[in-house]
């Protein structure tokens, strides 16, 4: 029985992904309990930077700190999106090339397909 729910699982999160780009899992309850299992959002989707030697900033203002670089050819994965100052829209990524997290203005960088996730 256990199988057959994760393999049901699986193919909803892949079927939610294909279809809006965001899947949201719901595991169901505990057994033992009957309590509700946490739900998961997996809204990541992957992203490029446009530019070389974008600054990766710890917060979504050019005032902010640089935690590192990132070019053209890095793997990104993109999170969600926060407005900064003057309403610039800034994106929280990971350079998976790198590892560096950050904040990246929508100008240097942003997801390969569509992502209209809220930080």
């Amino acid at each position: 029985m256990r199988k057959n729910a994760i393999g049901v699982l699986g193919a909803s999160l892949v079927l939610g992904l294909a279809l809006t780009g965001t899947a949201v899992a719901d595991v169901g309850t505990d057994a033992s309990s009957g309590a509700s299992a946490t739900s998961a959002k997996l809204g990541a989707v992957s992203g490029r930077f446009y530019v070389d030697g974008v600054r990766i900033r710890n917060a979504p203002s050019l005032d902010a700190g640089v935690n590192g670089l990132g070019y053209i050819g890095h793997k990104v994965t993109v999170y969600c999106f926060t407005k900064g100052p003057l309403e610039t829209v800034w994106w929280r990524i990971t350079d998976i090339t790198t590892g560096v997290p950050g904040y990246i203005e929508q100008s240097y960088g942003g997801p390969n397909s569509p992502l209209n996730e809220r930080c």
